[in-house]
Formats: C-alpha cells, sequence, structure tokens
C-alpha cells in the first residue's frame, strides 16, 4: 500500500523529467560558456560579500567600543552581518540556479542523442543477442558431439 504512493511520485518525475528534456532547446558551446562563466562569476560575488560581511563586522565591533551602548552596537552590527549575508546567499542561490539550468539543458541535449540513438541501438543488441544465441547453440552442439563421441568410445 505505501509503495504505490511512492510509484505513482516517481511516475510523474519521470514524465516531468521527459517532458522538461523536450522543452529545452540544445546548448551551444558559447551558450554553455556563458552560463558557465555567470555561475562562477555569481559564486565569486557571493564569496566576496560574505568576506565583506566579516570585516564589516570585525570594524563594526571595534567602532563600538567608542560607544555607550556597546553592546547594542555589536548587536546591530551582527544583525547588519546576518542581512549581508542573506544577501550573498542570495547572490549564491542564483549561480545555483543557473548551474541547475546548465545541468538540465545538457541532459536535455543527452536524452535528445539518446532519443535518436534507440533504433540502431535496438537494432545492435537484437544482432548481438542472435549472434549469442547462435554461439549458444554452437556449443551445445559441440558438447553433445563430444558426447556421443565419448560414448561411441565407451562401446568400443
Amino acid at each position: 500500500m505505501r509503495l504505490l504512493p511512492l510509484l505513482s511520485i516517481c511516475g510523474v518525475a519521470v514524465v516531468a523529467g521527459s517532458v522538461w528534456a523536450q522543452e529545452a532547446p540544445p546548448l551551444s558551446a558559447e551558450e554553455k560558456q556563458l552560463l558557465q562563466d555567470r555561475a562562477r562569476t555569481l559564486h565569486e560575488k557571493a564569496s566576496l560579500m560574505r568576506q565583506d560581511a566579516d570585516a564589516r563586522l570585525t570594524a563594526d565591533n571595534a567602532a563600538c567600543w567608542d560607544k555607550i551602548l556597546v553592546s547594542k552596537c555589536q548587536d546591530e552590527a551582527k544583525l547588519a552581518k546576518i542581512e549581508r549575508l542573506a544577501a550573498a546567499r542570495r547572490v549564491d542561490q542564483e549561480a545555483r540556479d543557473v548551474e541547475h539550468e546548465l545541468r538540465r539543458r545538457n541532459f536535455a541535449d543527452h536524452e535528445a542523442r539518446m532519443a535518436i540513438d534507440v533504433p540502431q541501438r535496438a537494432a545492435d543488441a537484437a544482432a548481438q543477442a542472435e549472434k549469442n544465441r547462435q554461439a549458444q547453440q554452437q556449443a551445445m552442439e559441440r558438447v553433445e558431439k563430444k558426447r556421443l563421441e565419448a560414448e561411441q568410445r565407451e562401446k568400443r
């Protein structure tokens, strides 16, 4: 009973995956490179934003010692760092979204190429299966021939 909902969900995922693979037009090498560069740039930007957030927290904490309400100032500095880190996470998420799109499109390209090759692979598999069947038949005939020869030798 528990397996049925899981299978239906998996079935939907498989169908949806094949639909996604059909939607996306193939990527050119230039487009792939542009997407990779964009993702790398966004990751670097997010990294710089995190470094900046750390540096600003350090500087803000140092400045807080010159104020009367040191604890309140430090709490505000921590909140400012949290906001900066959240902005960095959003940039990182955008980079991951670009990478995901690139992987999805690459998968779609691969699926399209595989779909084109299906008839040839099926024909190759059928030919190989026939060769295997013939080889097995020949092996069985050799075994039977040797068995008959052994029986004839025993009769002599």
